[in-house]
């Protein structure tokens, strides 16, 4: 009888332990969430602070990621909690390429303490919104080169261009009053010939003369948003009979 109640105990101390055991593993697994990719978009469209997760590798993340986004390899996950996740209540949502690697990085991450990790798979099965660094950085034409041209003490240059608008600066140093108007023409280099550019009217038709004190500079913007999109290549703004040479190229 007293064998029978050893065994008895024994067992009971297999299931508890068994259970203990079970409950613990449990609760590991549950440390976070696999979701599926239709939730994790639903996620993505309604809340405000999350955290999108890519675990593959720098070149993978470049050739192509969801949209927003962050790279994080798997394999840079250590023992430390990362810098770029310092809110570990935040809700992130974590993928790779298949979903093996977004699994693995998942339970790192469960086991550095963030509490809100949601899995969902990977982004050969993505639907959703995607980009790359060939989309983020898209080719814009930029100033290049340019040259102030001086005379008579008055100088002028062309001294940026963004989205259409060409900044023109003008200075007297004449030791007069100058007058001027807007009236500019602006030609394009091909070959070793100049052609004129049908530059539009300005729009807020500001052609008519101003003055420019001794020792004044101002700057003009001209929109010459009509003519895009512009070649790359030298170009020459001309104004009350001076002239201005400058470059235009696309950024890479």
């Amino acid at each position: 009888m007293k064998r029978h109640g050893i065994h008895f105990i024994q067992g009971i101390s297999a299931v508890i332990f068994s259970l203990l055991f079970t409950g613990c593993s449990s609760a590991a697994q549950n440390s976070w969430q696999s979701i599926s990719q239709a939730e994790a978009l639903e996620i993505m469209q309604k809340e405000q602070n999350i955290m999108i997760l890519d675990v593959r590798t720098e070149q993978e993340y470049a050739d192509e990621h969801i949209s927003g986004a962050v790279n994080l390899p798997n394999e840079s996950i250590g023992t430390e909690p990362p810098a770029l996740l310092p809110d570990k209540d935040q809700v992130i949502l974590v993928y790779c390429r298949s979903g093996n690697r977004s699994k693995q990085a998942a339970q790192k991450l469960a086991d550095l303490g963030y509490t809100n990790i949601k899995e969902f798979g990977g982004i050969n099965t993505w639907t959703g919104p995607k980009e790359s660094y060939s989309d983020l950085i898209r080719p814009i034409m930029m100033l290049d080169a340019h040259k102030s041209s001086e005379t008579d003490g008055i100088s002028i240059e062309v001294t940026g261009y963004s989205k259409g608008m060409l900044e023109v600066t003008l200075q007297n140093q004449s030791g007069s009053t100058w007058q001027y108007g807007e009236a500019f023409e602006l030609s394009r280099k091909q070959g070793n010939e100049w052609h004129t550019l049908p530059l539009p009217e300005p729009k807020d038709k500001d052609d008519v003369s101003h003055e420019l004190a001794d020792g004044a500079k101002i700057v003009l913007h001209r929109d010459i948003s009509d003519l895009e999109p512009l070649e790359t290549g030298e170009y020459r703004l001309s104004m009350n009979g001076m002239e201005t040479m400058f470059t235009l190229v696309m950024s890479e």
